[in-house]
């Protein structure tokens, strides 16, 4: 108590540098880690300088949607392409049905509401488009037939479920049954109905939903002889007549909702009525 009561009499002048080195003796193992946090807080901070600002980022998250579109764009268009080829390799083979072209159009016009309504396509007698030919989807599918009226740069394609009764063969491409029709399949006549087609068939047939129903009739051009037209989607017992079926058939591809093809046209103006 002496000592502090003697250091309080001094005076402040002479207390000062005893208490600043002092201050010093405590500070000294503490300035290297004040440096060391100090450079790390300059490290952490972040310079708003290079940073964007809305517009640019805006601008960034445009040409990144841009690039995303192209790049799924152009892989539908290979696989558009791809599709082409199995058409093209689906054709039959110019020493039985004498020459040919095949177009690849795309639809510009139809009524998505009906599904026997004419498809409207960008192509016409200029690039070899005749009255009759053959609309093909996949090499095997059967879209329709092109009609009477063919303009230079346009034409009318008619789904095939739009031209009435129609010779067909249900055929078990699939082996989805265990006992199948066999290679010559079932033939029937089909009739439109509500965007599909319905037959009957007699009860023993040996018909199971999944089988194709392939045209094989005289009207249409011997391009489409053999084509998928549908397949079987329901089979029921007809109530009038228990010895007989009434077969479902529906399209394999909505014609309405095809964005393009491929137009098989004879050179020697060659197909089946329109």
């Amino acid at each position: 108590m002496l000592v502090v009561f003697v250091l309080s009499l001094l005076p402040t002048t002479w207390l000062i540098p005893w208490t600043t080195r002092l201050s010093e003796i405590v500070r000294l193992p503490l300035v290297p880690m004040g440096d060391v946090a100090t450079s790390v807080r300059i490290w952490l901070t972040v310079d708003g300088s290079g940073l964007a600002d809305r517009e640019q980022f805006n601008l960034l998250e445009t040409e990144r949607n841009e690039y995303r579109r192209r790049f799924h764009a152009a892989r539908e268009r290979v696989r558009e392409l791809e599709g082409l080829v199995t058409s093209l390799r689906g054709l039959p083979p110019t020493g039985d049905v004498g020459e040919f072209v095949a177009i690849e159009v795309d639809v510009v016009g139809g009524d998505p509401s009906n599904p026997a309504s004419p498809l409207r396509v960008n192509a016409g007698t200029r690039r070899g488009i005749l009255p009759g030919a053959v609309a093909v989807h996949r090499g095997d599918i059967l879209v329709g037939r092109v009609l009477a009226d063919v303009g230079p740069t346009t034409a009318w394609v008619r789904p095939a479920v739009g031209f009435g009764l129609l010779d067909a063969r249900l055929v078990d491409d699939q082996r989805v049954a265990a006992n199948g029709p066999g290679g010559d399949g079932v033939p029937v006549q089909l009739r439109p109905d509500e965007g599909g087609w319905t037959t009957t068939i007699d009860r023993a047939s040996a018909v199971q939903v999944g089988m194709v129903a392939r045209l094989h009739d005289p009207g249409w051009s011997r391009f489409a002889q053999g084509l998928v037209i549908g397949v079987v989607r329901e089979i029921r017992t007809l109530e009038s007549n228990p010895t007989r079926k009434t077969v479902r058939i529906d399209v394999l591809n909505d014609p309405q909702r095809l964005d393009h093809f491929l137009v098989v046209s004879p050179k020697s103006g060659e197909g089946g009525a329109s």
